[in-house]
């Protein structure tokens, strides 16, 4: 079973609490779950290497990623017959430019973590009626 709700206030309030901790953990199991959702496309690349390659390139890896995530949500959208918005085009433009605005990268969070919400609802309700219960 792939969790269904995921919350933007939980991520926020224990990143801080944890110094971002969380954050990381957050990410690397969100990302998971979406490989296991959508196991035929290329996988997304695993969140703690994705802080390093952040490192590395001073942040900009972190954009690369995030919109290859939103576009991984939107393609595995439109295997499962689901129409996911907005795309990534408009998810990354609001991490980026939203930044000036200081709330650019919660609203792009936001959208991320709504769609894959509906992806893992219809996951899990495609998966309990493709599984059979063995009764002893």
């Amino acid at each position: 079973m792939i969790q269904e709700k995921r919350r933007l206030w939980k991520l926020v309030l224990f990143s801080i609490a944890t110094l971002g901790i969380y954050n990381i953990y957050f990410w690397y199991k969100f990302t998971s779950d979406l490989n296991q959702i959508n196991p035929i496309d290329k996988k997304i690349k695993n969140y703690i290497l994705v802080c390093f390659l952040s490192i590395i390139t001073l942040g900009i890896y972190r954009w690369v990623w995030f919109f290859y995530l939103a576009d991984r949500i939107q393609v595995t959208g439109k295997r499962m017959r689901m129409k996911i918005q907005p795309g990534p085009g408009v998810t990354l433009t609001w991490r980026l430019f939203g930044t000036f605005i200081l709330i650019g990268p919660l609203v792009s969070d936001f959208f991320v973590i709504h769609n894959m919400n509906k992806l893992a609802k219809a996951y899990n309700q495609n998966f309990k009626k493709h599984t059979k219960v063995i009764k002893n």
